[in-house]
């Protein structure tokens, strides 16, 4: 059986994050990297993310977890995002 190494991502209100799976031995490593959720002063009930504080933490959080997994990125063959 090939094993393979996959990412799973997790985005939420206010982080990301990422966990690194060997198909065989099973969670390797993961990481954490948090975002700003903007806010008006003048309507408290408004919120509001940017894609570029998201991208900024999903590198930041892919990093922490290949890190901490020990592998290099390269070997990741596959994704899977979850947004909410």
């Amino acid at each position: 059986m090939a094993v393979s190494i996959v990412a799973g991502v997790d985005f939420g209100t206010r982080s990301v994050r990422v966990s690194v799976v060997d198909s065989g031995r099973g969670p390797l490593g993961a990481g954490t990297a948090a975002y700003p959720l903007h806010r008006r002063a003048d309507d408290p009930g408004h919120a509001s993310q940017r894609h570029a504080d998201h991208m900024a933490a999903l590198c930041d959080a892919t990093a922490r977890a290949l890190a901490a997994a020990r592998v290099d990125g390269r070997r990741v063959e596959a994704i899977a995002v979850a947004t909410t």
